[in-house]
Formats: C-alpha cells, sequence, structure tokens
C-alpha cells in the first residue's frame, strides 16, 4: 500500500487515479488537495464487491425493498439508501479463511473517491479512513440466526474495515466511535447499505 498526500492539480494526482491496473482510494481534503492510497494486488485473498449498479466490478447487485410494493414499478421514485458500489468483501484463499468487509467499492477505473463531505480523517498510525454517504452498517443477532434471534447493535464499517457506532444521521461528518480495529468480521451478520 502507497500513501502519499497531493495537490488535485498535480500530474501524479491524475496518474493515479487514471491508472487501469491499480486499486486507489482517494479523500478528497479540500478542492486544492487529495490524499491518494494505491493498493497492491494480493494473490491470497478473492475480492467481491456489492452494490446497485450493474457494472462488471460489481459481483453481487442488491436493490432497495419498498414496504408494500408489487412491482419495480412501484419503486421507480424512491431514492435509493444502497450506493452503487457500496461494499466490498475480502476472503483470504487460505485456512482459516478470513472474511473481512470494507466500506465502498472500486468503480470501473479502480478508483474509490470520498469527496469533500465525506466523513474522513487520519488515524493514530497516519493512515486515512472514512465513511460513505449511505454507510455501510452490520447487526449481528444477540443469539445467532435462529428463529428465536433478537436483533443486536448495528454497528458501521469504514472504508479501512474498521467497526464504528452510527452516527446521528447516514450522512453526519462526524464518525460513531470506534469499536474495534479492522478484524475478521462473521458473515452471518445482517446487512444494510
Amino acid at each position: 500500500m502507497q500513501h502519499f498526500c497531493l495537490l488535485t492539480f498535480h500530474p501524479l494526482f491524475l496518474q493515479a487515479i487514471s491508472n487501469k491496473d491499480q486499486h486507489s482510494i482517494s479523500y478528497t481534503l479540500s478542492r486544492a488537495q487529495t490524499v491518494v492510497v494505491e493498493y497492491t494486488q494480493d494473490s491470497n485473498t478473492d475480492m467481491f464487491q456489492i452494490g446497485r449498479s450493474t457494472e462488471s466490478p460489481i459481483d453481487f447487485v442488491v436493490t432497495d425493498t419498498v414496504a408494500g410494493s408489487q412491482s419495480n414499478a412501484d419503486t421507480q421514485s424512491v431514492q435509493s439508501t444502497i450506493s452503487r458500489f457500496a461494499c466490498r468483501i475480502m476472503c483470504q484463499r487460505t485456512p482459516p479463511y478470513t472474511a473481512r468487509i470494507y466500506a465502498a467499492g472500486f468503480d470501473s477505473s479502480k478508483n474509490i473517491f470520498l469527496g469533500e463531505k465525506a466523513a474522513k480523517w487520519k488515524t493514530c498510525d497516519a493512515q486515512m479512513d472514512g465513511l460513505t454517504t449511505n454507510g455501510v452498517l452490520v447487526m449481528h443477532p444477540r443469539t445467532g440466526f435462529t428463529q428465536d434471534s433478537k436483533p443486536g447493535v448495528w454497528r458501521e464499517i469504514s472504508v479501512c474495515g474498521n467497526v464504528f457506532t452510527l452516527r446521528e444521521t447516514r450522512s453526519a461528518q462526524q464518525r460513531g466511535k470506534m469499536v474495534r480495529k479492522n478484524i475478521p468480521h462473521s458473515l452471518d451478520m445482517g446487512f444494510s447499505t
């Protein structure tokens, strides 16, 4: 992973985001400054992307459901709460086959852009992290997934896979409190994007 701060009009910024062979995340701090984090290919993991887009980078397309709707026509006027490139799940190819979930998915150009208004911050180890506009929320039922399941507490996942309490509103710029650093997440969680 390579991490650098650039002026948005700098040639290296344009080179970083236009490289079709390189995955990168751009954190826009202001109109003139962006932090770009480039990622390298990992032959030990597989990435699966989830979102409402039908573009090729999305492996699992999800759509909103509207209570009481009988057809797709009933849902057309509703603004979606699911991002086009909602999240990505990284799975190890070898035991113990750990899976991790991260907010935001890479677009067709292998980029993720967090704009000026997105919640973002520098971590204590000088890395960037952030939250998406719609958020990626996960919940694990208190007693697991059984007939008698009771809802658990909803949490929000960051772009770097860290877990936070919910923000006051889904688009608030202030993040919730960190619950835990990026650790493997059980895939038997409720999921909302």
